[in-house]
């Protein structure tokens, strides 16, 4: 699926993010924090990995050390990957503190998402949910595949005591050999991400 051109946020815990929706074209740049890096910005055929987590996600925080076996594989692969908070009220130290009590320091880039952006433009709705995207080159990409990380919960209240298939992972495997994921879409299991109103009024 392709996506147009957006503005996106900043690596930067401390930097805000422009709210765009799906489809739309990019936010006035003079609304856009200068400086700001933009996840999305790359090379024409660069892949890039989200994670969409939340700190008060139990399912999210027991995946954590999934994703950071992912993280380590898609840097061996060439992929960037990044692990998204999307909640609009979460601040900037607890960010921090749930990095550095779950071990992500170190071993994926986190980033707060505070206006959503990144969320809205994937089409993430649910923590934790994975995406696979393929850059453009120019701040546009394919998506590849958005949907669960794992099957470790086969339904709230419900864990394996090992996840049995990992759809991310297979996800990003596939789009790095030049293959399209055989599941491009399994139905993520966790805590829906609490949208407000995108920037200019409007229901998200």
């Amino acid at each position: 699926m392709r996506f147009p051109a957006i503005a996106a946020c900043s690596v930067l815990l401390l930097t805000a993010c422009v709210a765009v929706q799906p489809g739309s074209k990019p936010a006035d740049p003079a609304s856009i924090r200068q400086g700001a890096a933009d996840v999305l910005q790359g090379n024409r055929g660069d892949l890039v990995a989200l994670v969409f987590i939340s700190h008060e996600c139990p399912i999210a925080n027991a995946m954590v050390p999934d994703i950071l076996d992912l993280a380590d594989e898609a840097k061996q692969l060439g992929v960037r990957v990044y692990a998204v908070h999307s909640a609009s009220w979460v601040d900037d130290d607890a960010i921090a503190r749930h990095a550095r009590e779950f071990g992500l320091e170190g071993r994926i880039s986190v980033i707060a998402d505070r206006s959503q952006a990144v969320a809205r433009a994937v089409g993430a709705t649910v923590t934790p949910e994975g995406a696979v995207l393929r850059l453009d080159g120019a701040g546009g990409f394919d998506r590849l595949y958005l949907g669960r990380v794992n099957d470790l919960y086969a339904a709230i209240g419900r864990r394996r005591a090992q996840p049995t298939t990992h759809d991310l992972r297979d996800a990003m495997r596939a789009a790095r050999a030049g293959v399209e994921p055989t599941e491009p879409a399994a139905k993520p299991i966790g805590c829906f991400i609490e949208f407000t109103a995108p920037a200019g009024g409007g229901a998200s």
